[in-house]
């Protein structure tokens, strides 16, 4: 165990041996404080591309992204020839599912059933879309009204 006085005087004694400092230190350690310094400048620019990316993508009002373009032209078409928007139109099974995805993706209501004539119905906006399973993948057809 230590007294006293050998803790006090080791203290004293160790204050006056110099300390390494950056000019004595060797060129290894500049070298390699340098090449951290620029990991994190590097790190640092990926963290804003990534931030300014998720930004961009969540913050943003628009909720067109796939299909949802295009579907929406027929349905601005039929609109302007007829002041409402189309009852009906028939897509292909890529289409179907893509929307699906879309209505989970956004969080909106998603209705789904079987019509009469056991095809499937799905609801997007003020249209039902009707699945032809016989059509491409990616069919779109023209809107049309009941009747």
């Amino acid at each position: 165990m230590l007294s006293r006085r050998e803790l006090i005087t080791a203290g004293v004694a160790g204050s006056f041996v110099a300390s390494p400092s950056a000019s004595t230190a060797g060129p290894a350690v500049v070298e390699e404080q340098q090449a951290d310094r620029d990991g994190q400048r590097e790190i640092a620019r990926s963290i804003v591309g990534v931030e300014q990316i998720l930004r961009n993508a969540y913050l943003t009002s628009n909720l067109s992204h796939g299909f949802v373009p295009k579907l929406r032209v027929y349905m601005e078409q039929f609109f302007r020839a007829s002041f409402k928007f189309p009852d009906f139109m028939d897509v292909g099974i890529g289409v179907f599912m893509e929307l699906y995805d879309w209505h989970v993706k956004n969080r909106q209501q998603l209705l789904v059933s079987r019509g009469t004539d056991s095809r499937y119905n799905m609801q997007f906006m003020f249209t039902t879309l009707v699945l032809r399973g016989e059509q491409d993948s990616n069919y779109i057809g023209i809107p049309y009204d009941k009747g």
